[in-house]
């Protein structure tokens, strides 16, 4: 009885640890589309998302780094050797720089993170995007 107990923690553990270990496809299809996506102007005004843009030039080009910045790390990574949790530590060390920016380039520079996950086809990402934003996942309260 004691075994089974123990093979049944076991499992639960690594059920829990699974999902950051978890690769990701990282091939040809995904770095041409991270390339696409970082060959585009970022936080330009974007009614569609209700986004007025940067509020000036310096401003624009120091949150469109933060992002392409992201976009490098995730294209120098060796094709499927790409955690999920690797992914989520790059975006993470990003929202804390545009953390320090305007709310407005944060959300922005956010909806840019939804866009990765796209590529990545993450459908969501635990609450981690509104815990960065609001420093709480509202939908866990």
């Amino acid at each position: 009885m004691k075994l089974v107990i123990i093979l049944l923690a076991c499992l639960i553990i690594q059920g829990c640890n699974e999902g950051d270990s978890k690769l990701l496809p990282n091939g040809n299809d995904v770095k041409e589309a991270l390339l696409n996506f970082k060959s585009q102007k970022k936080f330009v005004e974007d009614l569609g998302e209700l986004y007025p843009g940067a509020p000036d030039e310096q401003t624009r080009i120091q949150a469109e780094n933060i992002i392409n910045a992201v976009i490098d790390k995730l294209i120098i990574e060796k094709d499927n050797n790409l955690s999920e949790k690797e992914f989520w530590s790059i975006l993470k060390m990003a929202a804390l720089q545009l953390e320090t920016m305007d709310s407005e380039e944060m959300d922005q520079g956010l909806f840019y993170m939804e866009k990765l996950m796209d590529i990545y086809s993450i459908e969501s990402s635990d609450g981690r995007l509104n815990e960065w934003r609001y420093g709480f996942d509202p939908s866990s309260h």
